[in-house]
């Protein structure tokens, strides 16, 4: 499968068998190839972004800036100002470290910079509260003049770098996340849009609101589950976080009696307080909000997995919050 757009284009087919960071180097390099105006800008973790084959290839086009995150956000966005399709490769959990120069250089001045963390949520999961990502999406979403987009699979990582890289004119937030194996799609059933979720399961009971691999896989395990008890689970992937897809918040609104939000993120200021908003304001439905909990620190793992358990993104609490909301 190839998708095109404009004068690029990507062939699927070529990334098959690849995983994790092998994805975004190829897409890096791919894209670097399209268009000799893509540079990468990265803070002494250029390779851990996936970047060294970019690195490699286009070494003039590559600028390490060591650890100084911030001072790397604002040369991203000076590149950018010279009209280069600027990529910042980063982890989300510094984030917290980049706010005022996002928040000035990149949004308050409209600079298309593509800030790309190949580290999401708990992908870091044993370097504990410090290197994961909870609050980006929070952070993020008060912000004008910036998208932000999370694919929940291989292929949908491939397709929205390749939009919100080469097309999309604004600024980005791609919220990636380092272990990209499972897939959601059937060959040839991808058709990524920017602020258009994806309905991966039909249902007329309740809804499913997620975002991310690890929160989708749940929500579909859970649609599965609740199906198994004769209830009808809708299950919509979030893939842009915003501007959120408020058309299909709406009809879900209007065709099931409630729902159930999920993110590996902190639930203040997140997905589900972006769903909340919309229906409390349009349509209002109980909504029940999945996430790292208001006023937690989070804590070290062993894994994602485990951690996504312990704060109850999974499968089982997804059905519970929805029997509450049906009961």
């Amino acid at each position: 499968m190839i998708i095109k757009e404009k004068n690029y284009s990507i062939d699927l087919d070529s990334y098959k068998g690849l995983v994790d960071r092998e994805i975004t180097g190829k897409l890096l390099t791919d894209m670097g190839e399209q268009n000799e105006d893509i540079v990468l800008v990265g803070a002494d973790a250029i390779a851990s972004c996936g970047g060294k084959a970019f690195r490699d290839k286009f070494p003039q086009r590559t600028f390490d800036f060591g650890i100084a995150e911030p001072n790397m956000v604002s040369a991203a966005a000076g590149l950018a100002k010279q009209g280069k399709i600027t990529i910042c490769g980063t982890f989300g959990f510094l984030i917290t470290r980049t706010a005022e120069q996002i928040k000035l250089d990149v949004c308050y001045n409209h600079n298309p910079v593509k800030l790309m963390s190949t580290a999401s949520g708990f992908d870091m999961c044993a370097g504990g509260f410090t290197h994961h990502a909870i609050e980006d999406i929070s952070i993020l979403r008060n912000f004008p003049d910036i998208t932000i987009i999370q694919p929940a699979s291989p292929l949908e990582t491939i397709a929205a770098c390749f939009k919100a890289i080469l097309i999309h004119e604004g600024a980005v937030y791609l919220r990636l996340s380092r272990t990209m194996r499972e897939e959601i799609y059937k060959e040839g059933e991808l058709n990524f849009e920017i602020g258009k979720a994806v309905t991966l399961r039909q249902g007329k009971d309740i809804t499913l609101v997620a975002t991310g691999g690890r929160p989708v896989k749940a929500a579909l395990q859970a649609a599965d589950a609740l199906s198994s008890e004769g209830i009808s689970a809708r299950v919509l992937n979030i893939h842009t976080i915003k501007p959120i897809d408020e058309v299909a918040i709406l009809k879900a609104a209007q065709e099931t009696q409630g729902f159930v939000t999920i993110e590996e993120a902190n639930v203040s200021g997140g997905l589900g307080s972006a769903v909340n908003d919309i229906v409390c304001d349009k349509n209002p439905k109980f909504v029940k909000k999945i996430g790292i909990p208001n006023d937690r620190f989070s804590v070290i793992g062993h894994s994602a997995d485990e951690l996504c358990n312990y704060f109850g993104i999974s499968s089982s609490n997804i059905v519970k919050k929805a029997k509450e909301i049906l009961d």
